[in-house]
């Protein structure tokens, strides 16, 4: 039975996922003839396209001019006026731009020069939220997808997957992956849904692929259908317009399974962990999970490792499968593996990089365990630096006192580069409140023999669990900032009640007095809306962490790379580096160089409007808009003249006179002030000197604001 597995929108494009890898080395161990697809870089590749973008411009465009025809915008409408303004005026520089950014990240030069990648990256941003504007109110971006009519109700489900308008994977799949189904022709086609931000583009896949491929068994799988299996089994609909069947937990043995059924005709009750419909939904039994230790290395053939955005392949691997400590009372990803940890051998996780940097020409792995235990760091390192198996690598640690010094050490000696910690909090009650296992005493002291060792080490925290004081949230910020000098760099969050965690499961325990939800309206939903006894609510822990964010990396010596690079870059310019160091040296911002011009405006000035500039007219004052956006005003905006300015790459917008406009457009780099004088005095039958002297007045504002220069 020919095997299609299928990784779908929306995800980072920086390197594959391990999902598909690992099916596929199982599958094809076992002689399922099997192809992976990462339909998640195809829909990247159609996006940041020059053609594409561009092909947004006439529906973007015609929708402006209907807004701006308005006798007044909503405060939806007026979102959606401010988007369409920003997308058509940046369009044209975003998608001429578009492929010398995407070259950036695989050039070995240039994605290590921080100011370039950042701007690179600012670039895919860009295009993004134009295409986000195309299909307003949707919102996609590099790591996340929402539609506005989805709520999570099934209802949301069939109609946001059947949206052309809003939905733009539609499109996408019937020009892109229809085409490549029919010429792979397989008996079954997998779709694994590792995050939230798939789940709705996954469902539009597979709506299509159902619909054009009623012969073929259509299986979705993967930690978020896990998490939603109860949701999954009350719905009947879905296994006839999206799906026959859904897997539950590990994958591996399910599909091999599967496949054998299918193809030996015989029934779908002997594949374990599956949900499927026979007359009526069936739910069958879970297996316990395959040893670890007899899965083959994970297979990366028929995925273009070079087309990712990244100046080298990057690969993920497994080292342990679930979470050896289990008990965090906010997490969930345990569900995945059936609340069931196992660790693979060290000698074999060793020899599994051994031979993937020898097929792949790789050094670089991403671990993506929920945490590596200290004693298999501790015999992966010995295996690594025996085995004279030469690479760089970041994972996930628990915060505990057997992260040593000798042990840290060691394994910066054997490639570790980047440790990845959860914190959570730096207040010991909220610490054993939430059952996490550690002290902020052994968090500093872990925190400490890391950084000596060399290693950079990246902090999660986040503020708001249930019963959290005001004060104890500060307890976590003042952790950060009295040990700035241990942390290399951290992230802020806030908490969020998960389905599947434990403060779900038991919430009078944690302090939850009430969890919001509907069974039918949000049963898609990942997160709920809760009520506790005490301590502050999630807006107000939302908002301290934005603010103390920017207040602590101000302060912080790696200042310079948080304003710049994204986490999942810190593994490949660590290892680019001998010593920390050295990168903190090499990504220092040098100090701006003097740009006032404090001369006069001499007559023979020739003033030139930025390449990138807008002047126009708009029958709505934008400037207003974006105050009222700003300030979640619900005022409706009625038409008014304004004449604007606006200089997308520091996105500034300026509202001027006609006057001030007329000047403008005469600044073309040809005419010098005399002559825009001479015209202007002309046109408006005006004294010169009073017409010289209001130019001069003005250009020299704008030439401080950059935006014409002599």
């Amino acid at each position: 039975m020919k095997t299609l597995l299928i990784f779908p929108p929306q995800w980072i494009p920086y390197q594959p996922y391990l999902s598909l890898p690992s099916l596929t080395a199982y599958l094809k161990e076992h002689g399922v003839d099997t192809v992976q697809y990462d339909f998640n870089l195809e829909a990247y590749k159609a996006f940041f396209s020059e053609e594409y973008l561009r092909s947004l411009k006439s529906g973007l465009n015609a929708e402006f001019k209907r807004l701006d025809s308005s006798r007044s915008l909503s405060p939806v409408d007026q979102q959606y006026y401010n988007d369409l303004f920003i997308a058509n005026t940046s369009l044209e520089r975003v998608a001429g731009g578009i492929s010398q950014a995407k070259k950036v990240f695989h050039d070995k030069n240039r994605y290590y020069d921080p100011d370039t990648l950042a701007q690179a990256r600012e670039t895919l941003n860009q295009a993004m939220a134009i295409i986000s504007t195309a299909h307003f109110p949707t919102r996609v971006d590099l790591s996340s997808f929402e539609m506005g009519a989805y709520l999570r109700s099934y209802r949301d489900i069939k109609d946001s997957t059947a949206d052309n308008e809003q939905n733009p994977y539609i499109k996408l799949c019937r020009e892109k992956l229809l085409p490549f189904v029919a010429e792979c022709r397989p008996d079954i086609i997998g779709i694994s849904v590792a995050g939230d931000s798939q789940l709705l583009p996954a469902l539009t896949l597979a709506r299509q692929l159902k619909s054009a491929n009623p012969q073929v068994h259509i299986v979705i799988g993967g930690y978020i259908v896990s998490l939603l299996a109860d949701v999954i089994a009350r719905h009947e609909e879905l296994f006839k317009l999206f799906f026959d069947s859904a897997v539950v937990n590990e994958g591996e043995q399910p599909l091999l399974e599967l496949a054998n059924c299918l193809g030996d005709g015989r029934s779908l009750s002997e594949v374990p962990n599956l949900i499927y419909l026979d007359g009526h939904i069936q739910v069958n039994k879970t297996k316990p999970s395959l040893k670890i230790n007899s899965l083959p290395t994970p297979c990366f053939d028929g995925l273009n490792l070079k087309d990712y955005l990244s100046p080298e392949p990057v690969l993920p691997l497994l080292g342990s499968r679930g979470c050896y400590w289990g008990k965090c009372a906010f997490c969930s990803h345990n569900e995945a593996y059936g609340w069931h940890y196992q660790k693979r051998e060290a000698a074999k996780i060793a020899e599994d990089m051994r031979s993937l940097s020898v097929r792949h020409k790789v050094d670089k792995f991403a671990f993506a365990d929920e945490g590596l235990a200290p004693s298999l760091a501790d015999a992966l390192s010995d295996e690594l630096i025996k085995g004279g198996i030469q690479v760089s690598c970041s994972v996930n640690v628990r915060l505990e006192s057997r992260f040593t010094p000798e042990l840290c050490l060691k394994m910066r000696k054997a490639g570790f580069r980047v440790l990845f910690l959860g914190l959570e909090s730096g207040c010991n009650r909220v610490l054993e409140h939430m059952e996490k296992g550690t002290t902020r005493e052994i968090a500093v002291q872990v925190c400490r023999n890391i950084y000596r060792a060399d290693i950079w080490n990246h902090l999660y925290v986040f503020l708001g669990f249930p019963t959290e004081s005001e004060a104890e949230a500060g307890e976590t910020i003042d952790f950060l900032a009295d040990n700035r000098d241990i942390i290399r760099s951290f992230n802020i969050d806030y908490f969020s009640l998960g389905k599947g965690s434990a403060v779900a499961r038991l919430p009078e325990k944690y302090g939850v007095s009430g969890i919001i939800e509907s069974k039918t309206a949000d049963e898609f939903k990942l997160s709920r809306s809760y009520k506790t006894v005490s301590g502050i609510l999630q807006p107000e822990a939302r908002e301290m962490s934005i603010r103390s964010w920017t207040e602590l990396i101000n302060k912080h010596p790696s200042r310079d790379i948080f304003k710049r690079l994204m986490v999942g870059d810190l593994l490949l310019y660590v290892s680019r580096y001998p010593l920390i160091e050295d990168l903190l040296k090499a990504a220092q911002i040098p100090p701006k160089a003097e740009t006032h011009q404090d001369y006069p405006v001499s007559a023979s000035g020739v003033p030139r409007l930025d390449k990138h500039l807008t002047v126009a007219v708009l029958n709505f004052d934008l400037l207003r808009i974006k105050q009222n956006i700003s300030r979640k005003l619900t005022l409706p905006a009625t038409p008014v003249k304004t004449p604007v300015v606006y200089e997308p790459v520091k996105s500034r917008l300026v509202n001027v006179t006609l006057t001030e406009l007329a000047i403008l457009r005469l600044c073309d780099g040809q005419r010098d002030l005399g002559q825009i004088t001479a015209q202007l005095a002309a046109e408006y039958n005006a004294p010169k000197d009073v017409i010289e002297k209001d130019c001069r007045r003005f250009l020299l504002r704008m030439r401080e604001m950059q935006i014409i220069s002599f």
